[in-house]
């Protein structure tokens, strides 16, 4: 019964974080995506993911077709990576991280690639 609670709960956390955040997170995307860079760099974590979210020690995590409020989660709450709580990483910077990995390209398919598939 207290795990049905507890997970109930967090869905009602998630559903009033995502509405709240929609709401109050009304910043230009560039703007937001070239903070979300210097972010990214400056707490390290490029260190596992990469310097374009492509992965590394840790899993890709560019382009990103999460929603907000799924990224927000695996941050806050991951299990495989450190939490990174509100007092270390705020909203809003972590919606500026959030918009610079949403924004990093696919890259392209190795077959697009002349030194990769051999039709140099």
């Amino acid at each position: 019964m207290k795990q049905k609670l507890s997970a109930a709960m967090r869905a009602l956390s998630i559903l009033g974080f995502a509405l709240c955040s929609s709401l109050s997170f009304a910043q230009d995307t560039d703007q937001g995506a070239d903070k979300g860079r210097a972010l990214f760099t400056a707490n390290q974590c490029w260190q596992c993911h990469g310097h374009e979210g492509q992965g590394g020690a840790a899993v890709r995590i560019a382009p990103t077709l999460y929603p907000f409020v799924a990224f927000a989660q695996f941050v806050r709450h991951g299990n495989l990576m450190p939490a990174y709580s509100p007092n270390v990483l705020s909203d809003e910077q972590l919606r500026q991280i959030w918009e610079f990995v949403r924004n990093i390209p696919e890259p392209p398919a190795v077959e697009d690639i002349p030194e990769l598939s051999g039709s140099l």
